[in-house]
């Protein structure tokens, strides 16, 4: 599933996303905004995969928020202004809409954007630790779930807990975020390894991993639970 966030200061353009979604299946809206500044303050504890992006908002374009992001989700602009077409560009966007789009052209869009994170999926299906002079690598599907403590990381998979010192910022950027998602201010859990969600626990094979009502509900959407 991926998961998305629609950005848009006129209330109808983010109406129009959602409509279109609604008939949508492997796309999950988990929040929108209507002003920059408040989206990115989501987006720093809530990475997503994709971005449904206005550029032309009061107090901070579009391009200004993506300037100021550390992780960048991939991004689909959506503006009234075909003059900014050529910017997007600079920022490899997966697709440029201009206002008002029908939902065959958005369809054309959400296509291009499923076949970019699939293929970087592809490409990157582990990532490497320092472990004193040696280097791990990890793959993907073998983590069950992180946990956050400062600087240190406990990465648990099928067959061990690494401890590496990398930071959750450091190991966000380097997971697929349609595969892992956030359930607490220190856990990032695989969905793929999910046994069953009860009493606000995530329980995967022997571990029980809180689910905190700040993540509450952004998981649940993730899962197409709400």
């Amino acid at each position: 599933m991926i998961t998305a966030i629609a950005i848009d200061d006129e209330p109808k353009a983010v109406q129009v996303i959602q409509y279109h979604l609604s008939k949508i299946d492997t796309v999950s809206l988990i929040a929108h905004f209507y002003n920059a500044k408040n989206a990115m303050a989501f987006l720093k504890q809530n990475p997503v995969d994709l971005i449904f992006l206005d550029i032309n908002m009061p107090n901070m374009s579009g391009l200004e928020l993506l300037n100021e992001l550390q992780i960048r989700p991939q991004v689909i602009f959506s503006t009234a202004y075909a003059e900014f077409a050529l910017d997007s560009y600079n920022y490899n966007a997966i697709d440029y809409l201009l206002k008002p789009f029908e939902f065959d052209r958005f369809q054309i869009a959400i296509h291009k954007a499923e076949e970019r994170l699939a293929s970087l999926k592809q490409q990157n299906e582990f990532f490497f630790i320092k472990d004193g002079f040696k280097n791990i690598k990890i793959e993907f599907d073998d983590i069950l779930f992180v946990k956050g403590s400062g600087n240190y990381l406990d990465i648990t998979t099928i067959k061990k807990v690494f401890s590496p010192r990398m930071t959750f910022a450091e190991i966000v950027t380097k997971l697929p975020l349609s595969q892992f998602v956030r359930v607490h201010q220190s856990y990032l859990v695989n969905i793929g390894s999910i046994d069953k969600i009860e009493n606000n626990q995530v329980y995967i094979e022997r571990y029980k991993i809180p689910i905190s009502s700040r993540y509450k509900d952004v998981f649940f959407k993730c899962l197409n639970l709400s």
